[in-house]
């Protein structure tokens, strides 16, 4: 196992979600082929994200997933015409979203994204 992938899981495994600024959680709505997936965000907007190739062999994203992406050249990339608005940053497994959704803030910053039942 190569040292960048082994990395990859250990930072998936842990269940502390500290997001960045930046960052944002967003729920997956569509693939779009390749690497390109649609996602949702909190406003209830949707964009294009990349979904990079360090994670097409060791994880694994579907529709009602959910995603954190960085979107600090968001503005830049829409201003120069780029339909690429930001980039998957981390994959969240259920357990992680559970506890997202536990929390109090998850209502009042996500009213639009479903709840996992």
């Amino acid at each position: 196992m190569k040292g960048g992938r082994k990395n990859l899981k250990r930072a998936a495994e842990e269940e502390a979600l500290n997001l960045q600024e930046g960052q944002s959680v967003m729920q997956v709505v569509s693939l779009r082929g390749s690497n390109l997936i649609e996602v949702l965000d909190a406003g209830g907007e949707k964009s294009l994200a990349l979904f990079p190739a360090k994670f097409q062999k060791s994880m694994w994203i579907k529709r009602g997933s959910f995603v954190v992406v960085d979107e600090r050249g968001r503005d830049r990339a829409l201003e120069s015409g780029s339909k690429v608005a930001c980039i998957v940053s981390q994959v969240l497994f259920f357990e992680q979203v559970r506890l997202l959704q536990r929390s109090p803030e998850w209502f009042a910053l996500y009213p639009y994204l479903l709840v996992l039942v």
